[in-house]
């Protein structure tokens, strides 16, 4: 038997404040000049070996993390950034793509069913 709040619609249990974050994939859009340097960098982030890391520096554009929290997909994207590659984040539930400098962004192209434009954690202010 399902409880009460198992049965709940999503848009429902939004409107009650009890609705996950959305996640957020990092898009490798680049990997720069010096693809030799960037590979450390995909490694840690994606935990692969130096010989797929590579493989994916040379098929960018890329996704190397996906569905991940908000703060963890801005510290892989800014860590890939750091080395000279280009990583963007992915809203997996509005679809947008934006830049961990970009961030806290304009909460009104929000198109989440789930969220109000304000509740998506890419439109928070960090302090």
């Amino acid at each position: 038997m399902l409880s009460a709040l198992a049965r709940e619609s999503r848009p429902a249990a939004a409107d009650r404040g009890i609705v996950e974050d959305p996640e957020f994939d990092v898009l490798l859009t680049s990997g720069g000049a010096k693809g030799l340097d960037i590979v450390p960098a995909v490694r840690s982030v994606t935990g692969l070996s130096a010989w797929r890391s590579r493989q994916l520096l040379e098929t960018a554009p890329t996704t190397v993390v996906d569905r991940t929290s908000f703060t963890a997909a801005v510290d892989a994207a800014r860590r890939l950034n750091a080395v000279g590659a280009r990583a963007e984040l992915v809203c997996r539930s509005c679809e947008r793509v934006m830049s961990p400098e970009d961030c806290p962004v304009d909460p009104g192209p929000c198109a989440s069913p789930f969220l109000s434009p304000a509740g998506c954690p890419a439109s928070r202010s960090r302090a």
